[in-house]
This record gives C-alpha cells, structure tokens and sequence, in this order.
C-alpha cells in the first residue's frame, strides 16, 4: 500500500498559514514493572495561531483527532486511529496534562503555543509491529529521514473554522476547514 501522508484538503484554508499544527516529538515509553502505567506511545505536538486568540473547548478536539504511521518505502500504514482526544500538558516528552481552566476552554495567543499530547492506542497498530517499534527507522541506525515512518497527526475543532473564516460573512464561513494536519516528513513539498 503507498498511501499519501497527507489527507486531502477539507474546505478553504486548510493548508493556510495559521494557526498551524507542528509536530515536535513522539516515542514509547516503558515506566518498567516498578513504576504505575503501562506502556505508552504518545505524539506531541504544538498549537500555535496568528494575529489573534484562538479558543478552543476542552477536551480538545474530542474524538476529532487522527493520527497516522506510515512506513518508509512505500511500506504502508504501520499504525492508524481515528475518534482520538488531545490532551493539553504542560510541556516536555512525558508531559504533565494541565487542568482545564474554569471558562472549560483553552485559549492560544499570538506568539503563545497550546502543547498537545496524543497517545496512540494499542490496538491502532498493524499486525507484524508493535507499540514498541511503530516509529523505527529502516534499516536501524540510518541517518537519512527518507529511512524513517512518515507520521501524520490531523485534529479538526469547529474553533478553527471560525478563526479561519474571521470576519467572512456567516454564509460563507462554513466553507472553511476546522482541520489542522501536521505531516513528518512529507515526502513532496510540491503535493502540499
């Protein structure tokens, strides 16, 4: 299967500059037999907006998250699930989650970014892979990102079409995306 990473465009301004998605790490974490948890592989990613706020409801984007491993070389779909929720930590791999202020939303201001963490399920990955090594590059060791899984994190929020569509008129407004995709690494910038 030589699916392409990145899902095809949902209404206007989906691939806009802002606000824009960026995926910034994403790995398994084993807490080991002597600590609480089992194990986890989570994705993180930052939120960040233009010239003005953006609000979103908490939980984010729930059950509207995507998240995709596709393997090098037209290997296929390591691991897929849909119906996710974000989780909004205070920084770092193993991020804290925050709680959810008392307006139950999330605000993003310019120059700020909202800090999210995906986990992705157990039984999101394909047979023949594991938790363990859904992200591992081939063959092992390579530096050359073209080696490694493409991962592709989509979140829709009806807040993003609203701050998209800003000031277009109401009949409008419903043509613009509430998706923001985040692709690492998109094979053809020129598909973009």
């Amino acid at each position: 299967m030589d699916e392409w990473p990145r899902p095809e465009p949902r209404g206007k301004a989906e691939q806009s500059k802002d606000p824009r998605l960026a995926l910034t790490s994403w790995g398994y974490y084993d807490p080991g037999p002597k600590m609480p948890g089992g194990p986890r592989f989570t994705v993180h990613a930052a939120l960040r907006t233009g010239d003005r706020p953006l609000v979103l409801d908490a939980p984010v984007a729930e059950g509207r998250v995507t998240l995709d491993f596709y393997g090098p070389h037209g290997e296929g779909v390591r691991a897929s699930a849909r119906g996710l929720t974000a989780t909004v930590v205070d920084g770092g791999y193993t991020g804290k989650p925050l709680d959810v202020p008392a307006s139950g939303r999330f605000r993003v201001d310019p120059g700020e970014e909202l800090l999210l963490e995906v986990e992705l399920p157990a039984g999101a990955v394909c047979p023949g892979h594991s938790l363990r090594d859904v992200s591992t590059c081939f063959p092992e060791g390579t530096n050359d990102a073209a080696d490694c899984p493409m991962v592709t994190l989509t979140l829709s929020d009806p807040a993003i079409r609203a701050y998209r569509a800003g000031t277009a008129d109401a009949d409008a407004a419903g043509s613009f995306s509430d998706r923001l995709v985040a692709v690492f690494l998109e094979p053809d910038v020129s598909r973009v």
